[in-house]
This record gives C-alpha cells, sequence and structure tokens, in this order.
C-alpha cells in the first residue's frame, strides 16, 4: 500500500513537471514568434532619404547597408564574400538606367570593406544603349569603369551551353530569325534553341556574389520593371518573348530567381528614386517620368519591388490614372508561392532621414 502510495505521488509530481516544462516550452515559443526577427521568411526593406549625388548616395547607403547586414546576420568582406558582380539595369537607356552616381557610391562601400578592383566586376547587358547615354564617359573599346571591368554579351564564354532557363514560350520575331541564320538546316537544333534562355556564367560562379542596382518602370504586363526583372528578364538571353504575356512573364522572373544558384548568391537590390517612370508600359517614356529623393535596400528583390509599387501607384494617382492591384501582381504572388519571402506587405524600416510622399 506503501509503494503503490508512493508510486502514485511521483506519477503525480512527474505529470506536474511535464504540464509546467510544456506550458513553459509552449510560452517561450510564443514569445519567439512574437518577435519579427525569428521569422526567417519575413522580407526586410531598409528605406532612406538622399541626394543624388555619389557622396550623398553613399552616407545614405551605409547606414541601411548596416542595418540589412544585421538583421540578416551577415557581413559584407571579401572572407565572407570572394567576388562581386554588380548588375546594371540598362534595359531601357539612354532614357532610364543605373546612375553613375548609384555605382560611384556601391563602389566606395566595397571599396571601404576591403575590395579590390580585380574582386569587383559590374555586368551590363545593353553596353552600347549606355555608351550613349553619355552617363558613364565610356568609349565602347575599353570596356571598364574606373579600372572596373564591365562584363557584357560581347564576351568570349559570357554563356554557356550549361547553363539556361528552359521554357516552351515561343520567342519573338527576331530572335527566330537569328536562329534560323545559325541553324538554317537544322530545324530541331533550331527549336531547341528557342525554347532557352541563357543565363551569364559568371554569376554561377562558386565565388561569386551579386549586387543588384535596378531602376523603376511601369509596366502593362507585368506590372512593374524593377529589382526581380533586372536580375532575371534583364539578365538571360532570348527573354523577349516574355514580356507580352502577364502570366508567363511573372512565372519567368520567379523562376530565375528560384534558381538556388543565383538565389543563394544574392547580397542586396538597390533601387534609387531620383528618376522613375510611372507609366506609359515597358518602354521609356519622358513624358511619365517622376522622382523621388528614396533609396531603397533589401536583400530580397521582390520585396523592393513591392515597397516601389507603392511611390508608383502614388504618381498615378496623382495623375487620375487607373489602379493597379499590387495585391493581384502575379510576380508577388508567385514569389511567395516559391517560398521567395513574404513580399506582398514585407517589414519596412524607415530611417529618421527618409520621408513619405
Amino acid at each position: 500500500m506503501i509503494f503503490k502510495r508512493e508510486a502514485m505521488v511521483l506519477i503525480y509530481l512527474f505529470g506536474m513537471i511535464t504540464c509546467l516544462f510544456a506550458e513553459m516550452q509552449n510560452i517561450t515559443q510564443k514569445k519567439l514568434s512574437s518577435k519579427e526577427e525569428f521569422d526567417h521568411n519575413r522580407s526586410f526593406v531598409f528605406v532612406g532619404k538622399s541626394s543624388p549625388s555619389a557622396r550623398g548616395l553613399y552616407e545614405s547607403m551605409v547606414p541601411l547597408l548596416n542595418s540589412m547586414e544585421s538583421v540578416g546576420e551577415i557581413k559584407i568582406t571579401p572572407e565572407s564574400f570572394p567576388k562581386i558582380i554588380i548588375k546594371l539595369d540598362t534595359s531601357a537607356a539612354p532614357g532610364l538606367h543605373s546612375s553613375s552616381n548609384l555605382v560611384d557610391a556601391t563602389l566606395e562601400f566595397l571599396r571601404q570593406r576591403g575590395y579590390s578592383k580585380d574582386k569587383v566586376e559590374l555586368l551590363c547587358f545593353n553596353f552600347d544603349q549606355l555608351v550613349r547615354s553619355k552617363a558613364y564617359s565610356l568609349q565602347s573599346q575599353y570596356r571598364k569603369y574606373k579600372g572596373y571591368k564591365i562584363r557584357t554579351p560581347l564576351d568570349v564564354g559570357f554563356f554557356t551551353s550549361e547553363w539556361f532557363h528552359d521554357s516552351p514560350m515561343p520567342p519573338q520575331v527576331h530572335d527566330r530569325a537569328k536562329f534560323f541564320l545559325q541553324f538554317p538546316n537544322d530545324l530541331s537544333k533550331r527549336i531547341e534553341e528557342e525554347r532557352k534562355s541563357y543565363i551569364p556564367a559568371a554569376l554561377l560562379d562558386s565565388q561569386t556574389y551579386w549586387i543588384n542596382l535596378a531602376v523603376v518602370m511601369d509596366d502593362t504586363k507585368l506590372g512593374l520593371n524593377g529589382a526581380a526583372s533586372n536580375m532575371s528578364l534583364d539578365l538571360v538571353s532570348n527573354s523577349q518573348r516574355f514580356r507580352q504575356d502577364s502570366t508567363l512573364g511573372a512565372a519567368a522572373i520567379t523562376e530565375i530567381l528560384a534558381i538556388p544558384e543565383i538565389w543563394e548568391k544574392r547580397l542586396f537590390s538597390i533601387v534609387d528614386l531620383f528618376k522613375y517612370q510611372f507609366a506609359g508600359g515597358g518602354d521609356f517614356n519622358a513624358e511619365f517620368i517622376d522622382s523621388a529623393p528614396i533609396l531603397l535596400i533589401s536583400q530580397n528583390p521582390f520585396s523592393v519591388d513591392s515597397v516601389a509599387w507603392k511611390l508608383i501607384a502614388k504618381s498615378r494617382e496623382l495623375r487620375k490614372l487607373s489602379t493597379r492591384s499590387k495585391e493581384e501582381a502575379l510576380i508577388f504572388k508567385y514569389a511567395e508561392s516559391l517560398n521567395l519571402g513574404r513580399v506582398v506587405e514585407p517589414k519596412v524600416i524607415r530611417f529618421p532621414s527618409a520621408t513619405q510622399r
């Protein structure tokens, strides 16, 4: 009887301890989940006000990047990220492109972090258009900017046969003509090549990481051309076939960025809003250019675009243009469905100098 009584007491005490431990664990989990920094799928966008000069952009950029590194638990140094490629946005050049001042500010940030010129390269798809813009003081025969190499599709080995995005979407007429000239007597080869959008080989090097300097432009099909499209459709060959289809275009953007060799190599995306286009479709139109002294930075290119969308929407509203729903934009829906972060409503961290238009 005594033994049974002692056993019952022990069982009761053990049950109480188990319940207490479970409750303490539950409370701890609730505390952790209430803190957004423990939500690893949350996307953060750091917003600051800046002047358009290289010095002003640099001084605004540094605290934003420091905060981004703190939240993302990274430190951008040659030891952690040995080589860096900076992707310029030149799809609408010479009218709209990554500003040379933003490039200078980014290069200064990397120089201060210990990067030598041979460890940083620029990547530009529309080099001749950038030359015509006269913004970079470039000469066609010297594909360098202030001693930094500029990679372009004109380089031997820029694309390789191993890396491409495959899609059944038919090509544009000029692409189909190009494939016919390349393979006049090989129909099966032409059909095979029509499906492929090749990815720059340099970005897939195991030691190379990327920084994305994007501009923002209204797009009637995709809703917005920005950071995400600059590192996807504006990154690969044979990509114009996606531009006229809102569903397949958005799918191509997210699928290309979701490639592990690309997604896992991202450092950050920057959009400066000193010059952006709020209407007029996917082509440059000076009639619809607006400006705001705002700098957006995030590790997630979709999140940068999500915040920039609101600014475009405000510009359109002021001019009584039609409203476009961000919640219905397929690029953000597809990004979240592929687990590329909570980007429809990212966490926005504004610095004291930041302003809301």
